[in-house]
């Protein structure tokens, strides 16, 4: 019985092994999975601390008129050229975007392609590159679609047949002319976007999930167990890896990186709750903080948030019930909000911006956290058919000085940053908003529920 039972398992090991005869491309045989000596960084100088997220307040849920006549500073519109990674920059925070707001549709593409049915659509990988779009399909093809040519121009897939069925979930980078990719089989692989070809390409051997950053030639990404890796990017070798907590219960949430690049430091906030500063030259740990709920024994609670973002030594984050700035100099705590955010924050010159799961738009003072305005956004509309359709939200973004908040099915609001009156309504897409709403060269992009790319004046 026991010879039985290790013949099973022998048999069922390797089954489950990558093929490491054949390329996954042509040519491509030398490229394949390799077992690494990794450097591993420690923590043991670290500042570790236990963060109690979970205060017993009521969750806001009131309107607020602001005290006095306000003059909110918001920072200058930001012309976007390229969007080279997920959030558009380092910090994962664009305070103001620049776009000419005429709201007139120029062009709309042919399908784009068809995307996985297990992933939200507004949290696809898209990057603009050299007035082109770059995203990928369900089965792994990445294609460039041209802006100018309004085609598309270059499709390539990484994956051999035996993993044609299987929904790839990629991540993306851009630096110079490479784009960096790393998928959920494990994958990371560099294209260079002038030639099209491929530079390097490696298997680590585990799904990695997270957004990637890239700084000093070096890519930061982390894995599904919550290890964090520096790649080369002339190789595609490790420079060094830190395994963090792991969480056996998986969310949509996705471990999130941002950078301070005045700092040089890297943060990581984990699927497990905890939230890491580390500096990426001296690859020494800052400090460590716990948001995950301390009563709970084990593994049995799901840790929600939304992507982190930092603004002048503020970086603030989310939990599934609060708003929390902290210090990323000191990790000393500013402020803590009750609440149900549904979308990272927008931090300004001297204000946090948020917007709630019971459809609350917020305004909070950065330093005290204090309310300055609240508002329902549905409390100037009259009309009730426009709140029973709106569905959920899209995005939220601050566009010349104004807050816009787009709905699911094509609407757009927009709102005085002041006071949070509603300045602006109208519906843009009558096939919805199926992506996040992106602003280059003073124009907007978003794809609708078509798979087609819309462009607005």
């Amino acid at each position: 019985m026991k010879r039985l039972l290790l013949v099973f398992l022998t048999v069922l090991v390797v089954s489950c092994s990558f093929d490491n005869k054949t390329g996954i491309w042509r040519d491509a045989s030398t490229t394949l999975e390799e077992k690494q000596s990794l450097k591993t960084i420690t923590d043991n100088d670290s500042n570790k601390r236990l963060e109690d997220v979970f205060i017993k307040k009521k969750t806001f849920n009131q309107e607020k008129e602001p005290v006095n006549f306000l003059n909110i500073k918001i920072d200058t519109p930001l012309k976007v050229e390229n969007w080279f990674e997920q959030y558009a920059i380092a910090s994962n925070n664009i305070s103001n975007f620049s776009y000419n707001g005429n709201k007139i549709l120029l062009s709309k593409s042919s399908k784009l392609g068809k995307f996985s049915s297990d992933t939200s659509s507004t949290n696809r990988n898209i990057l603009f590159y050299k007035n082109n779009l770059i995203t990928h399909d369900y089965k792994g093809t990445i294609f460039i679609y041209s802006l100018n040519l309004k085609k598309k121009i270059f499709k390539f897939n990484f994956y051999k047949k035996k993993f044609k069925n299987f929904n790839k979930k990629i991540y993306f980078v851009i630096n110079k002319n490479i784009l960096y990719a790393a998928d959920n089989l494990g994958y990371i692989y560099a294209i260079n976007l002038d030639d099209k070809s491929i530079v390097w390409a490696k298997n680590y051997g585990i799904s990695f999930r997270s957004n990637l950053k890239f700084i000093n030639n070096q890519i930061f990404l982390a894995n599904q167990d919550n290890v964090i890796y520096s790649i080369n990017s002339d190789t595609g070798d490790a420079n060094w890896q830190f395994p963090t907590s792991l969480t056996f219960l998986k969310s949509d949430f996705k471990n999130n990186f941002a950078l301070d690049l005045i700092s040089e430091n890297l943060f990581f906030l984990n699927t497990s709750g905890e939230l890491y500063s580390i500096n990426y030259i001296t690859q020494k740990i800052n400090w460590v903080l716990n948001f995950k709920d301390s009563s709970q024994a084990g593994d049995t609670e799901l840790f929600l948030s939304q992507p982190i973002v930092i603004k002048n030594n503020n970086i603030i984050l989310t939990t599934e019930k609060a708003v929390l700035s902290y210090n990323t100099l000191t990790s000393f705590k500013n402020w803590d909000f009750s609440a149900e955010p549904i979308f990272k924050p927008i931090i300004t010159l001297n204000h946090t911006f948020i917007v709630l799961k019971n459809y609350f738009l917020i305004c909070l003072n950065n330093i005290s956290g204090e309310v300055v305005w609240s508002k329902n956004i549905f409390t100037n509309i009259e009309d009730k058919k426009i709140k029973k359709n709106f569905e959920t939200i899209a995005d939220f973004k601050i566009v010349n000085s104004e807050i816009n908040i787009f709905s699911k099915n094509g609407h757009l609001l927009s709102f005085n940053p002041n006071n949070g009156i509603l300045n602006y309504f109208s519906k843009i897409s009558k096939n919805g908003i199926s992506s996040k709403i992106f602003f280059l060269r003073n124009n907007m992009f978003f794809v609708d529920s078509s798979n087609k790319l819309l462009k607005f004046k």
